[in-house]
């Protein structure tokens, strides 16, 4: 059973980058449908998927502790993100160093939806703290810039709590 209701305020971007190669707008779930089995952590993101002509064979959440930004609003030179998950091969990256080690996640673990459809839609576990976020395409060529950079701080008491909380919902009669 699910109830669609978040515990914290859902954000959102809309935004396309003059056909360069992606479009996209990602909407930010605290925790999405949440069901009494979703971990602590969990985050579901959904976004509008590039046009057929871009040909794109995959899509990268790219996250960290810190922002791509500096405080003036421009983008700080030579940054990366910590880590990325590569949704089309279900992996979580940790890109820290020159060396780059991603571990294969399980369907438990990431859960993608019409994942070439046009909304796509994946549920990411083990998020905690505050985090930025920012998505790109990539097709055989080339990887697309970056989405806006979202940030959210996951409290991984405070949704295991809502979710306690939902299931002893569920389970009253």
């Amino acid at each position: 059973m699910k109830l669609s209701t978040c515990a914290y305020a859902a954000k959102a971007i809309f935004f396309s980058l003059n056909r360069v190669f992606f479009y996209a707008c990602i909407v930010l779930a605290c925790v999405g449908p949440v069901e009494a089995s979703v971990p602590p952590g969990r985050v579901t993101f959904s976004w509008q998927a590039n046009p057929p002509e871009d040909n794109v064979i995959g899509y990268r959440l790219y996250y960290g502790a810190y922002s791509r930004f500096n405080p003036n609003g421009s983008v700080k030179s030579n940054f990366s993100y910590r880590y990325y998950i590569d949704f089309a091969d279900q992996v979580r990256c940790d890109a820290y160093s020159d060396n780059i080690s991603c571990k294969l996640l399980t369907l438990e673990e990431l859960q993608c939806e019409n994942l070439y459809g046009e909304v796509p839609k994946c549920s990411v576990p083990d998020l905690h703290g505050h985090l930025y976020f920012a998505l790109t395409a990539y097709n055989a060529q080339s990887e697309s810039s970056f989405t806006p950079e979202l940030n959210l701080t996951v409290n991984a008491e405070g949704l295991a709590a809502v979710q306690r909380a939902v299931t002893m919902l569920l389970t009253k009669k």
